[in-house]
């Protein structure tokens, strides 16, 4: 079965957390099949924790009454079809790009999110992402960084504008080369892989990775249980808290999920030969186990947030996200007009389309 944890932190400058996450796992013909996703809001931009929460909830509304359609249309001899699932991302992912363009203008503001998601089904994965969220692929045999920064200072370091030695020192180091919400046309990445049932995944926003990578973001998961929650959730409650230790101001959020997931063959042999029957039976039919959310949780003791199962213990624990604290929707009846982030300086911003140079190459790695 799959093992999740996260973990989520608006830091100790910013006034709203406009990061948002989901991890669902469901029970399918194919075997068990796992969803997470982590978006971050642009920084400076407008109600970043709009256009973050809107593309969490959207895959998690797609996982839980979409997903059991294409899978009926796929051939259940073979393994999960990731190209119906990348093609699938790709328009759902140009849609909300729309919508959130569309409500910025209405409401004349701006707003984006990045977004990193991955499924994953009978030891493979695929990958969609945007923007600088990233996932770490943690095995026996070595630590992976899966996604690539899409950010001006890899394009800089690519094209030999900037030397590996003044990367440090870079300072528009946080400026994203595309979101979901501010592209005329947006060109996800999408990754493919293999893992074992012994490797972790880590997603995580920049805030969360950007002072972990000193020590390395591995390191907050070397010798965990991988079959413990609550160790995977000790583990990154610590990680956040050596971020906050070291300065880090920007919001914070980490998941990570265990990739043993159980086969075909383990879960129900009805579930193999069952159809879906309609849309008031797709979520029974599917078996959806875990639809876990956080974003913009303020706890005032202590400010990190977990997902967690149990009760925690003494006043001080954070609060847990229950699943009715859903985040704010994007909602174009809503005549409020939208107000201000003051920026961060480790915040991502934007280039201006005309300055950004896009991936326009889906990348796949069958390794």
């Amino acid at each position: 079965m799959a093992y999740v944890a996260a973990c989520t932190d608006k830091g100790s400058k910013r006034r709203t957390n406009q990061d948002a996450c989901c991890i669902q796992v469901a029970n399918t013909a194919f075997g068990e099949v796992l969803m997470a996703v982590v978006c971050d809001g642009v920084g400076g931009l407008q109600a970043g924790e709009l256009a973050s929460a809107t593309v969490a909830y959207r895959f998690a509304q797609w996982f839980t009454d979409e997903l059991p359609t294409l899978l009926q249309n796929m051939d259940v001899t073979r393994p999960l079809n990731f190209d119906m699932v990348e093609t699938v991302w790709g328009v759902l992912l140009n849609n909300l790009n729309e919508v959130i363009q569309n409500y910025g203008r209405e409401h004349h503001g701006k707003l984006g999110t990045t977004f990193t998601g991955m499924l994953v089904s009978e030891g493979r994965y695929i990958v969609g992402h945007v923007g600088d969220c990233r996932l770490y692929q943690i095995a026996p045999r070595g630590v992976r960084q899966v996604t690539v920064d899409q950010t001006l200072l890899n394009k800089m370091l690519a094209s030999g504008e900037l030397k590996p030695e003044e990367a440090k020192n870079f300072k528009q180091g946080h400026v994203i080369l595309q979101s979901v919400g501010t592209e005329g046309l947006l060109r996800p990445v999408f990754y493919r892989g293999t893992c074992t049932p012994n490797d972790l995944f880590v997603l995580a926003c920049d805030g969360a990775y950007r002072k972990a990578e000193d020590v390395g973001v591995a390191s907050f998961f070397q010798g965990v249980n991988h079959h413990d929650e609550d160790a995977l959730n000790r583990a990154c409650r610590e990680m956040l808290q050596y971020d906050l230790a070291h300065g880090e101001t920007d919001n914070l959020t980490v998941v990570c999920v265990s990739a043993e997931l159980e086969s075909r063959g383990q879960v129900a042999s009805q579930l193999a030969s069952q159809a879906v029957a309609g849309p008031a039976a797709r979520a029974q039919e599917l078996g959806a186990d875990a639809a876990r959310v956080a974003r913009d949780v303020d706890v005032d003791d202590d400010p990190i947030t977990m997902l967690h199962d149990e009760e925690p213990d003494g006043d001080d624990a954070p609060t847990m996200v229950e699943p009715d604290d859903a985040p704010t929707m994007l909602d174009p009846q809503d005549d409020d007009a939208l107000t201000m982030v003051e920026p961060d300086d480790d915040a991502p911003t934007m280039l201006e389309p005309d300055d950004a140079d896009l991936p326009t190459r889906v990348e796949r790695d069958e390794s």
